[in-house]
């Protein structure tokens, strides 16, 4: 239908069409007008560019999880973390932070009764922190308030785990259960394993699913990941290594710890048999026994030692030549085996992903996210990151 200039408008505003729809802009028009803007000036790109730079090299280093929110106000450093805001006028530093951060978030009360327990029965947490803090008093100050050395074993165990703490607290929100077990002295050496596990998805881009323990009619896994990227779910499990006089456990210190973790991995396999499945194992070793376990140069692909094939090929054999998980973990922290004045012992972390699986994945992804992320364990930031809107 043909409308004249001096007919009403169909759109029904009883206006003439000229005076209403027939001198307004095309669609086309309409469309260029809104999707055009003034350029973007030079330093802004260079800015941009800048920032992108920075934040890669955050997540390579630290992982998919959020950059530290801070802010100097007053003559007070102010950290964010998830809905809570701590401050104080005298962190120069993160891990001045980190120390006082991971002592507030076990609370008053657990503080107060560590101070007045005997020394054998004190929490393992406890006693690398006053260690720690015994080595941090032997060091010469740079200038007024600042200190700077390599870490030692109890100094290195604190940061590590206070920044675990921090990173799942942060990004996932900690488990209520999961932080009362970490200030158990019994139970903490798991809690810490599963600790890690956490923060480890959490670095390899997964968001965290917990199950409700309460629930009698089933095993319950750690808890379940899924990776942001292609949406793939992961039963995760974390299985730790006890060792006689190791982490508050009772009994004197083997000479020469095994290399025994068949009964961990299948107790995690029995959880669920039907979904895939991650276990991380904890094998708490000494420096010197972990040589064995663990290769002893990064390769590419890593070769997983002669008893580590031995104990991937009995489970395979067990469960009819096939791998009941799909992503198995071993992991070495040691630096609680030290409690001198030494630079702290490295970690080590290898991982197998299945070619067989008892559970088909078809992306790999997740997995290799996961992998990539357990060797970030001990990349703690020393410094607060630089205020971007300084710029």
């Amino acid at each position: 239908m043909k409308v004249g200039r001096n007919d009403l408008c169909p759109c029904g505003s009883g206006k003439k069409f000229k005076k209403c729809h027939l001198n307004m802009p095309s669609l086309e028009t309409t469309a260029w007008m809104q999707t055009q803007g003034p350029p973007i000036p030079r330093h802004i790109l260079e800015k941009m560019e800048r920032h992108r730079g920075e934040e890669e090299k955050r997540v390579a280093t630290f992982g998919e999880i959020r950059p530290i929110i801070h802010v100097d106000y007053a003559g007070y450093r102010m950290v964010a973390v998830r809905n809570r805001l701590y401050y104080s006028k005298k962190w120069k530093f993160f891990t001045d932070f980190l120390l006082e951060y991971g002592i507030t978030r076990f609370g008053c009360d657990w503080f107060e009764a560590q101070k007045i327990t005997a020394p054998g029965g004190q929490h393992p947490a406890w006693i690398w922190r006053k260690q720690a803090y015994e080595f941090m008093g032997k060091q010469q100050p740079l200038e007024v308030g600042v200190f700077a050395a390599v870490p030692n074993g109890p100094l290195a165990a604190c940061n590590n785990f206070y920044y675990d703490l921090y990173t799942v607290d942060d990004n996932g929100g900690l488990d209520d259960d999961l932080l009362e077990r970490l200030k158990d002295r019994e139970q903490f050496q798991g809690a810490l394993h599963e600790l890690f596990a956490e923060a480890t998805s959490l670095r390899g881009g997964f968001s965290i699913i917990r199950e409700n323990d309460k629930d009698p009619s089933r095993r319950h896994v750690e808890f379940v990941a899924v990776h942001k990227a292609t949406g793939h779910h992961v039963l995760m499990e974390a299985k730790s290594r006890h060792r006689p006089g190791v982490l508050a456990q009772p009994g004197q210190p083997s000479a020469s710890p095994d290399f025994r973790f068949g009964r961990l991995i299948n107790d995690a396999i029995a959880k669920d048999p039907h979904n895939a499945l991650a276990i991380f194992v904890d094998t708490n070793l000494p420096p010197d026994r972990a040589a064995r376990f663990y290769p002893p140069v990064p390769a590419n692909p890593t070769t997983p030692p002669r008893v580590m094939l031995r104990l991937l090929e009995t489970l395979r054999k067990d469960y009819g030549s096939v791998d009941p998980y799909n992503l198995l973990v071993f992991s070495n922290h040691p630096q609680h085996y030290s409690d001198d004045d030494a630079m702290a012992p490295g970690s080590q972390a290898v991982g197998v992903i299945s070619r067989n699986p008892r559970v088909p994945v078809y992306r790999q992804e997740g997995l290799i996210d996961l992998l990539k992320a357990a060797n970030l364990f001990g990349n703690v930031p020393t410094a607060f990151p630089p205020d971007r809107n300084a710029d």
